[in-house]
Order: C-alpha cells, then sequence, then structure tokens
C-alpha cells in the first residue's frame, strides 16, 4: 500500500508539472488556417510576428490565426524553404510572444512537450524525450540549422508547426515533419531569430549564388594528370546564367571544374553545399580547365533573391 502512495504522488506531480508547462505557453500558441480544413500550429515569436512551419504557405497569401475566439487575419511576411520556416506578420500585439531562452541547458533525455492547437482552436499535445542533439547541419534544401534537435514525440493533426516545451515552460523550438524522412526535427531558436531578422529586414533570407549549372562527368583520360589522384568524374559547366557572379568572373559553358576555394569538387551535391555554406559578397576561387588550359576565376557571391 504505502509503495502505491508513492507511486501516485510521483505520478500527480508529473502530471501537474506538464500541465502547468502548458498552460504557461498555450497563450503563445496559435493556430493557422490555410484553407478548407487544413491547419498547422505556429508560436507567437514577437510581438506581431507569428513564426509557422512554411509548408503549406504561399508568399503574400492572406491566412487566418485563431487562439480563441473568431479567426483574424495574418500576412505572410516572407518563407525559407531551406528551414522550412514562414513568418507570419499580425495587428493582433496583445498576443503573447513566447519565452525562447534556456536552450543550452537542453540534454538527450529531457523530457519535453510538442504544444500545439488543433482546428477547433484547441489545445494539443503530446510528450516525449529529448532523443538526440547534435552540431549545425544543412537541410537537404540547404538551410543552415544552428543545431541539432530530435525530440521523441508525436505531431498530431494540426500539430505540424507546434512549440518543444521544456519543464522550465521555455520553448526550444518550432517541430517540422518536413526537414528529415521519417523524423520530427525542432528548428532550434537560434536559427528561428535568425530567419525572422532576415525576413523582417529583406523579405526573404539571403541565398548564397553563383548562377552555374553543373553535371557530373567522367574525367577525361587526356586531362587526368590535372585532377586529384583517385578522381574519377569531375564537374562540367552546362549553363551559366546571364548577368549572375559566374558570367562575369568568366566561366563559360564546357568549362571543367577543379577546385572551389582550393578545395577539389567532383560531386554537384557537395558543390552546392559549400555554395549554401558561403557568405553573400564573399570572393570565391574558381579553378577551371578550358580547351586544356588550367584557369583561376574570381567569383562574388550573390544573393539570388
Amino acid at each position: 500500500m504505502r509503495n502505491g502512495i508513492q507511486s501516485s504522488g510521483v505520478w500527480n506531480s508529473l502530471s501537474k508539472s506538464i500541465s502547468e508547462a502548458i498552460e504557461a505557453v498555450q497563450d503563445s500558441i496559435v493556430t493557422i488556417h490555410r484553407g478548407g480544413r487544413s491547419t498547422s500550429s505556429g508560436v507567437v515569436w514577437r510581438p506581431g510576428v507569428i513564426v509557422t512551419v512554411r509548408n503549406g504557405l504561399r508568399r503574400n497569401e492572406v491566412v487566418k490565426v485563431a487562439r480563441r475566439g473568431e479567426p483574424f487575419n495574418a500576412s505572410v511576411a516572407g518563407t525559407d524553404a531551406g528551414t522550412d520556416l514562414a513568418v507570419l506578420r499580425v495587428e493582433a500585439n496583445s498576443l503573447k510572444p513566447a519565452d525562447t531562452s534556456g536552450l543550452e541547458s537542453t540534454r538527450v533525455g529531457e523530457l519535453v512537450l510538442s504544444v500545439g492547437r488543433s482546428v477547433l482552436g484547441d489545445i494539443s499535445a503530446s510528450s516525449g524525450i529529448i532523443a538526440r542533439l547534435g552540431s549545425p547541419w544543412r537541410t537537404w534544401r540547404g538551410g543552415q540549422i544552428d543545431r541539432l534537435i530530435r525530440p521523441d514525440v508525436r505531431l498530431y493533426v494540426g500539430q505540424s508547426g507546434s512549440a518543444l516545451v521544456n519543464e522550465h515552460h521555455r520553448v526550444l523550438g518550432i517541430n517540422s515533419p518536413a526537414l528529415a524522412r521519417n523524423a520530427i526535427i525542432t528548428v532550434p531558436t537560434q536559427t528561428i531569430d535568425r530567419v525572422v531578422d532576415a525576413i523582417l529586414e529583406r523579405g526573404h533570407v539571403p541565398q548564397p549564388f553563383l548562377g552555374v549549372a553543373m553535371q557530373a562527368v567522367p574525367v577525361p583520360e587526356a586531362l587526368r594528370a590535372q585532377f586529384a589522384e583517385g578522381a574519377d568524374q569531375v564537374l562540367l559547366v552546362l549553363h551559366v546564367e546571364p548577368n549572375a557572379p559566374a558570367a562575369s568572373a568568366g566561366v563559360l559553358v564546357g568549362d571543367l571544374i577543379v577546385s572551389l576555394n582550393g578545395d577539389p569538387v567532383h560531386d554537384v551535391r557537395d558543390a552546392l553545399h559549400r555554395i549554401a555554406s558561403l557568405s553573400v559578397g564573399d570572393s570565391v576561387s574558381l579553378v577551371v580547365i578550358r580547351g586544356g588550359a588550367r584557369m583561376e576565376l574570381t567569383l562574388t557571391v550573390a544573393d539570388r533573391g
């Protein structure tokens, strides 16, 4: 009997802590109506600013947002495919921004909650743990994520874009099902702040751009000595976009790319990820072979816009 009473006490304590965490953040969680009965969740990030997932939203589209009562209009300030984030503007400055501090102490195994709102506007939640934490990484669409956070939580209908909440009632980030196959990824607060700043200032997140299309082809036997030992393929320039950095630097269709900033490149995906890691305005050294001759060209990274 005594063990039963102790177990009941632990159960009640945990249940109370979970309920209190949900109650603490629920005023910062909204429903995003995207047309029909399709909804997602969003988090009030700053006064007049809501962040949600990009999937299903279109730029400049007017969407409806609801917390309690009748939905009200929100405009899409901008979206970022690389991080699957969308930033909305609303006139309702009375909405309470979430507390987003405290990520530094997050640990694997920590109990967390996914808190969103359903199509009817009521709070919807699930629980789990932090299954994995990792270093900064780049998504398959080229977005830079400041820290890998993979929670073991389930997203119910309407919870895409929900907040990941810790025991201190703080939002660690926003949950997206679109950044990894068969896994939920939480976009951390640092990444969200950076994306929100860029979109509110420029309307978009800067995308490093050289303006060249490439394809991997076998290394020509006659030129094998020009490439790194063991390299079996090289990048062939198929297209150069007019007025882009590559065109301004003199890159031509048919050039064979040897290296980018001194590093050999043999794979298109690797080259695109290296370009995505650059900053707008950077100077880039591109070594190419043209007509059997080795040439070094200097490009200035532009913003695709």
